[in-house]
Formats: structure tokens, C-alpha cells, sequence
């Protein structure tokens, strides 16, 4: 007996595994346990902001949370608090614009109009029409988008345990469904110790 699939659902397939596994690979997730948490599951969520972003990211905590048994109620004894943030990365390197150089004039009685010169095409610098990324130029930190999440005692204040998840693809970031691929493995840590997972 055989089956058969069709091409095209094949390519789909695989190229969905291949982006979930992409995804996957990018985030690095640690925590730290303080404390033995309190017995029971119920357990409240609050923001630092109430930015769009971060409403988003609270709803999808709160579901994550529910998916692996916690209780999300208000006035519960464990506080689970996060916050969001994206660092852009920074370069080093490339030399001086080329696309556009401003000189004074060379008499300097102030009546004549510096000289601005926007370099439309050249192929040894790189202009306007051909820029030229200089290979001069290095990545000295990655952008990283990260999510910081902890878990305090309501009844003394006392933070009972941290974990945080970082991804260093920047634009990937504002992605739901990377978002919770770095929502869901805090979860999972909840209470634990987890270094560079």
C-alpha cells in the first residue's frame, strides 16, 4: 500500500520545522531560585507599564501560566512581575561618511555658502546609487530582545525566585510566536535554578 503527499505540503512542512527549530535555538533562557515557593497555585500577574506590548505579553503569560496548572487570580499570595525590553546591537568600524561631505570655504569673509557635496555614484568609495558596506564594519554586541520575570512573597515582599529569557535576533522579537517560545520555558522554570538553557 502506498501513500502519497503532495509536494508542496512537503516544502510547507519542512520549511515550518525549520523556522520552529530556528526559533527555538535562539533563546537562551536562566532563572534563580531564592526560596521554596509558597504550596498552592494561584498566583497573580502584574506589569511594570501598560504599554500595548506589554499587555500583550501579560495576556500570554497568564495563558502560559494556566496551561501548566497555576491559578491567575487577583490578591494571590505569589506576584509573578516581568518586564520587556529590546537593546539595539552596536558596530565598530566603517570610517567616515562617504555619502556626504561638508567643507567651508576657503576665503572665510562669510558671504560665500560652505561647499555640501552628497557623493551620487562612486565605485571605489561607494556613493548615493552603489552604497558600499565597509568591511571594516563589525557586530561588537548582537541586538537582543529580552524578557525578565520574577516571582515575590505578597505576605513579606520577599522575591522567592528570577528567570529571564533572551533572544538575539532583535527584529524576531515583536514575533507572537517567539514570544511565547520565551514566555513558556519561564514558566516551565518556575522554582528553579537553570543556567544557559
Amino acid at each position: 500500500m502506498r501513500f502519497t503527499f503532495p509536494a508542496s505540503g512537503i516544502a510547507v512542512l519542512s520549511a515550518f520545522l525549520c523556522f520552529s527549530a530556528l526559533e527555538a535555538q535562539t533563546v537562551n533562557l536562566n532563572a534563580v531560585s531564592y526560596a521554596e515557593l509558597p504550596s498552592g497555585r494561584d498566583i497573580t500577574v502584574e506589569t511594570f507599564d501598560d504599554s500595548e506590548k506589554v499587555k500583550k505579553l501579560k495576556a500570554l503569560f497568564e495563558e502560559e501560566l494556566e496551561l501548566a496548572g497555576y491559578n491567575v487570580t487577583q490578591g494571590a499570595r505569589m506576584i509573578l512581575s516581568f518586564e520587556a525590553r529590546d537593546t539595539e546591537g552596536s558596530w565598530s568600524g566603517g570610517g567616515p561618511n562617504r555619502l556626504i561631505e561638508i567643507r567651508e570655504s576657503d576665503n572665510h569673509t562669510g558671504k560665500d555658502a560652505p561647499d555640501v557635496r552628497v557623493n551620487i555614484f562612486d565605485s571605489q568609495r561607494g556613493g548615493l546609487l552603489n552604497p558600499k558596506r565597509d568591511k571594516g564594519i563589525t557586530q561588537v554586541a548582537p541586538s537582543q530582545f529580552r524578557i525578565d520575570a520574577s516571582i515575590e512573597d505578597r505576605t513579606n515582599g520577599k522575591r522567592l525566585w528570577q528567570g529571564w529569557s533572551v533572544t538575539e535576533d532583535f527584529a524576531v522579537g515583536e514575533s507572537h510566536t517567539v514570544q511565547r517560545s520565551m514566555v513558556k520555558p519561564i514558566i516551565e522554570s518556575i522554582g528553579k535554578t537553570v543556567r544557559d538553557e
